[in-house]
């Protein structure tokens, strides 16, 4: 686990661990379906704008970023591959 997430706490509400964990759960689902939709957006305003570089290079920072967060689920293929530090 990373430096910021809860250890072996219960919230003021009593909630269980089960419970904290299967509410952050579907959280983590709607985050990436949410994330498909925006890549799937970018795609399109990239295909307008085909010679804008600036897209690619956005498009670089957001595969760094989840390959971090695929790091964090225990594979770290794709930072090492990168050469990115974690």
């Amino acid at each position: 686990m990373n430096g910021f997430a809860m250890r072996n706490t219960k919230s003021k509400t009593n909630e269980t661990a089960a419970a904290c964990y299967a509410a952050r759960h579907a959280e983590a689902e709607d985050l990436l379906k949410r994330i498909t939709i925006g890549l799937a957006e970018y795609k399109k305003r990239q295909a307008e704008e085909p010679k804008n570089w600036g897209y690619a290079m956005f498009m670089g920072h957001i595969t760094e970023q989840l390959a971090y967060v695929l790091a964090d689920l225990g594979d770290r293929s794709v930072v090492e591959a990168k050469g990115l530090d974690y």
